[in-house]
């Protein structure tokens, strides 16, 4: 149930967008992809055309492909974390605050490797057929990445889907996503603001196009996905009443009663650029645990409703060819997963005290921004820079530390983070890129560690990272 002083929620705002586009969705029935080629078409022709093999024998068109990819990045002592260097992770003088679990929790932590290289392979293999119900497709892709293990890293499934006219069903990228938005820069990065490609789900899509340049895609997607435990009001008079006798006190992730529900509304036109909107609902259910006399014992439980928003827009610029500007917006309330290379991860709640009806449920809220522009300076060489701003806020209840001496109200974090690259292209399907990237994560007033005086509350960070990609 909703905590009383939050009685201002949003997601009604997001349930309307879902309901509106949902109403959009025509009856289920199998229709033509829009890439389909027409069927009367020799096979070799149909498949090469796409890019694509021909089986002998068969008409069916199948591709591999993958890259190899090789990245070493010099990187400053407060960007905690190994090959992958995110706001989020910067600490400042050592210290940061662990995004789930009791907050205010202080956390120190120190880079031993100032140099970090590591090495990634991927591969994928589709398989595709044009039939009376149109285009039917099947893609698998894994990889690997390895730095320092002498026996090599372990492969994992990226994507395993099947698309059958119009439906996709499997693990593949959510909906909620647009990746036309996002900026380009170096595997190891993952800049403040962007998530375009962070999130794949195993899910239920179906997309409708309208003409030749709209699509509308619904799906439900699998909601158990990177789901921590709740944050939880560690001081105050908000804060959960543990009984003396108990050893130990954790809320995490009850029974889901629904999936996600995603919806997408996308514009794209070949030569000039797409545009994408996009919501999502997320069901947050969350169940306290005990331990008294060695025995876990269940506490109270309590759900609320979350939800995410996106526009996103790329333009390809007249300035020439390959030349682009993007520009993704986010906003969360209760479903940080959509949100989770930012500070909070995917922690959703922040949980108090529990009543005999209900409990405080804070949904941590987070928005961020991110632009970029990328200019060809010939056909080999271009450069790409932009910039992320974000903030996550832990709610004025979830994190109210009333009467305490030392400590501010709330917890709110602001991040930022720039960039700028340059890629030179040798030969077809190889890369060289030298990517420079500077963070800074900001705890605004949240002091850090109150017992000792002059603890700053921000910090700045530089990287840079050398990577070669070839593609096959």
């Amino acid at each position: 149930m909703i905590d009383p002083f939050r009685q201002q929620r949003r997601f009604p705002i997001a349930f309307t967008a879902m309901a509106a586009m949902l109403a959009l969705m025509p009856a289920i029935g199998l229709a033509a992809d829009f890439d389909t080629l027409p069927t009367n078409r020799p096979v070799v022709d149909r498949c090469e055309a796409q890019g694509l093999r021909t089986v002998p024998q068969t008409d069916i068109c199948m591709k591999f492909g993958g890259f190899v990819r090789f990245d070493m990045s010099a990187v400053g002592k407060n960007w905690i974390g190994t090959n992958g260097y995110v706001v989020k992770n910067i600490a400042v003088d050592g210290y940061s605050v662990v995004p789930s679990g009791v907050v205010p929790t202080i956390n120190a932590q120190s880079r031993s490797d100032i140099i970090e290289m590591y090495s990634e392979g991927r591969l994928h293999t589709e398989v595709r057929a044009d039939t009376e119900y149109g285009t039917v497709r099947g893609l698998v892709e894994i990889e690997a990445t390895d730095n320092e293990t002498r026996t090599g890293g372990p492969f994992g499934l990226r994507h395993a889907y099947v698309q059958f006219g119009n439906w996709t069903l499997g693990k593949i990228w959510s909906t909620f996503l647009h990746q036309a938005s996002g900026p380009s820069y170096s595997d190891p990065y993952s800049v403040v603001g962007d998530n375009s490609t962070a999130i794949r789900r195993n899910q239920i899509r179906y997309t409708q196009t309208f003409g030749r340049e709209f699509s509308l895609a619904v799906a439900i997607e699998d909601q158990n996905y990177n789901t921590p435990p709740a944050a939880i009001v560690g001081l105050g008079p908000d804060a959960p009443i543990v009984p003396a006798s108990a050893t130990s006190f954790s809320v995490s992730n009850d029974k889901s009663n629904m999936p996600d529900l995603v919806a997408a509304l996308k514009w794209d036109k070949v030569g000039t650029g797409s545009a994408q909107i996009s919501a999502a609902l997320h069901q947050n259910s969350y169940a306290e645990m005990l331990t008294i006399a060695g025995t876990p014992v269940p506490g109270s439980d309590d759900t609320s409703m979350g939800f995410a928003l996106l526009a996103g827009l790329a333009l390809d610029l007249p300035s020439g060819d390959g030349d682009k500007f993007t520009l993704l917006a986010n906003y969360t309330e209760g479903a940080s997963q959509y949100l989770q290379d930012d500070y909070g991860s995917s922690t959703e709640i922040v949980w108090g005290r529990c009543g005999s009806a209900n409990c405080i449920l804070d949904d941590i809220r987070k928005w961020s921004v991110v632009s970029s522009l990328t200019h060809y300076w010939s056909p080999r060489v271009s450069t790409s820079f932009g910039a992320g701003y974000s903030r996550t806020d832990y709610g004025a209840v979830g994190t109210a530390l009333k009467g305490l001496p030392a400590v501010p109200a709330a917890l709110e974090v602001a991040s930022l983070e720039g960039f700028a690259n340059v890629q030179w292209q040798p030969t077809a399907r190889t890369t060289f890129m030298l990517d420079i990237h500077y963070g800074r994560i900001d705890y605004r007033g949240f002091d850090l560690d109150p017992s000792i005086a002059g603890i700053q509350d921000a910090q700045g960070a530089w990287a840079g990272t050398f990577e070669v990609t070839r593609r096959f």
